[in-house]
């Protein structure tokens, strides 16, 4: 199977910097419509066998531009943005400022977030979800060419659950609209490029 992952275009939360998670349903602003666009016209969807998406507005509208029209989109909740619970919508430089225990030197948010924002989701809990879907995905599809188009830290979940047994911390985001592809062989994956930009 090979698996390409596409990260939405750019909303104005990501703008503005705050947490974008699976309780901010945004849609893409002009410059990530635009730029999807761009990016879209230098991708073949005619190369995918299955297009899925995750259900939020800001996935399925880059998922639209993307396949041009002419792939059927399924959507799956398990491709949901990682749940930062009462943190969804924070400011990084508010969070920075008063957890700095929880930002790493890139500027993310590291797995020990949960202690201050109890109705987030584990990297445990999305490290499962994750699982599910790809193994679903390989179940279905094991010769097949898949596209899922879906969020920045679900990805690198899923590029952690392929290759660091789930520490998502190794991985840094993806750009908006950018690629990550997995080829897995007899359930030996490899990683054949990260945060590939198109435009």
């Amino acid at each position: 199977m090979e698996i390409v992952f596409i990260r939405h275009g750019q909303t104005d939360v990501n703008k503005d910097n705050r947490l974008q998670g699976a309780l901010i349903d945004a849609e893409l602003n002009e410059a990530g419509r635009d730029y999807a666009k761009k990016a879209a016209d230098n991708f073949d969807e005619n190369e995918f066998d299955v297009v899925y998406s995750s259900p939020m507005k800001r996935a399925v509208e880059t998922a639209k531009i993307f396949t041009k029209g002419k792939k059927e989109i399924k959507l799956d909740k398990r491709l949901l943005e990682f749940d930062f619970g009462d943190w969804d919508g924070m400011k990084m430089e508010e969070i920075g400022e008063k957890y700095p225990d929880v930002v790493d030197p890139w500027g993310k948010i590291n797995r020990q977030y949960i202690k201050y924002a109890p109705n987030g989701e584990s990297y445990e809990a999305f490290d499962e979800r994750c699982g599910e879907f790809l193994d679903e995905m390989y179940q279905k599809y094991p010769d097949k060419k898949v596209l899922v188009v879906a969020h920045g830290r679900l990805i690198r979940m899923m590029a952690a659950h392929y290759l660091t047994k789930g520490d998502m911390d190794l991985f840094d985001t993806m750009d908006n609209c950018a690629l990550a592809k997995f080829s897995i062989r007899k359930g030996i994956t490899r990683m054949d490029y990260y945060n590939r930009k198109l435009a």
